[in-house]
């Protein structure tokens, strides 16, 4: 038996993903591997056998890392078909960056989307009748094919002129300086990556406050897992209000952190959300602040600014505050729900603002 030949290969537009389609005399599969993330492994779905289906998958073969051919009775093709031709595939990113799409003529071949891999789903095949533990068939192909050219959409409009980014940075300035008034500084954080997005500070005399700009033209991965209508929960930016009794060290810490937090969910499959907590050490040096060890994200807490957040692509974007909370809080929210304490944390109730209460009043 010859070794599988690698006949297509692509990293993510996020860099963190590798798709490869492998074909032998056997068969031919689809694969998407995190190569630095060892918790995401390797997901696998059939695309087509190549000579006459066996009766029972063969999981000796398996067991010993042979890459199984599909029974018969989940064969749309029992006898096989012929090897597919590189010249005739392509591959689709979905924009959320968790999952891949091979395309055959325009046509999909098969898929591993982001929901692929729990719950013994692998991905699915236009070859696949039924549901077998290699591929599913793809039961709403109209639908499906739609969420592709969707795809196919989102990054043509990257490589247009003007991108996505020039209207997002005017709309989210707009925004932010309707309610806050000019910004002081603008920091871009997207370390010449792609996609393109940005922090911007504004200062006044009460407050200091941080909003990402950028972060929600891209969709979150995960969220169709939780949400019925993952569209409400898609897309997302970040902020941070400071007192101005917070030195200026730490808002300059803190605005690093922020930044980070703004690749998080795509660099580990994961999605932020209201009521979300997330580790944080960027108040470690601050005396008054540095049991603050996590970060509670809240949308439009007490008080907080009111700011008409424009949509991206057409989508709600839900703008999280960052609301520092100590480790025993960060317990109480998970045992009690961050709702609960979140009425508690300020008697002022303005938890948002940093600086407001001191690591001796949690």
């Amino acid at each position: 038996m010859s070794e599988p030949a690698t006949i297509l290969q692509a990293s993510s537009p996020h860099g963190n993903l590798e798709a490869i389609v492998e074909q032998d005399e056997r068969v031919t599969y689809l694969y998407l591997r995190a190569p630095e993330n060892e918790e995401f492994g390797i997901k696998s779905c059939w695309i087509r056998n190549h000579s006459t289906a066996p009766e029972d998958l063969d999981l000796d073969g398996m067991n010993q890392g042979i890459p199984p051919m599909l029974p018969r009775e989940f064969c749309l093709s029992p006898d096989g078909r012929n090897f597919l031709d590189p010249g005739r595939l392509s591959l689709v990113w979905f924009p959320e960056g968790d999952g891949i799409a091979l395309l055959e003529d325009g046509q999909v071949l098969a898929a591993i989307p982001g929901w692929a891999g729990p719950n013994g789903f692998p991905g699915y095949a236009r070859d696949c009748v039924g549901q077998s533990p290699l591929c599913w068939k793809l039961e709403n192909a109209t639908d499906f094919e739609e969420r592709i050219f969707a795809a196919n959409r989102y990054w043509k409009a990257w490589l247009q002129e003007p991108s996505p980014w020039v209207s997002c940075q005017q709309s989210f300035l707009t925004a932010y300086e309707t309610a806050l008034g000019p910004y002081s500084r603008y920091f871009a954080i997207d370390g010449n990556k792609w996609p393109p997005k940005a922090l911007a500070q504004f200062d006044g005399p009460e407050f200091t406050y941080l909003l990402t700009l950028g972060v929600s033209l891209r969709p979150q991965p995960a969220v169709e897992r939780y949400f019925e209508d993952p569209t409400q929960f898609r897309r997302l930016e970040l902020a941070a209000c400071f007192s101005s009794e917070v030195a200026p060290e730490t808002v300059s810490t803190f605005a690093r952190y922020l930044s980070a937090q703004a690749d998080f969910p795509w660099s580990q499959f994961t999605f932020f959300a209201n009521g979300h907590t997330i580790p944080c050490e960027a108040f470690s040096n601050d005396p008054k602040l540095q049991d603050f060890s996590y970060i509670l994200l809240v949308e439009e807490p007490p008080n907080s600014p009111r700011i008409d957040i424009p949509w991206s692509t057409g989508e709600q974007v839900t703008l999280l505050w960052a609301v520092p909370i100590t480790a025993d809080e960060q317990e109480r929210a998970k045992e009690h729900g961050s709702r609960k304490l979140l009425t508690g944390l300020s008697p002022d109730h303005s938890p948002q603002i940093i600086g407001s209460r001191s690591s001796c009043d949690s």
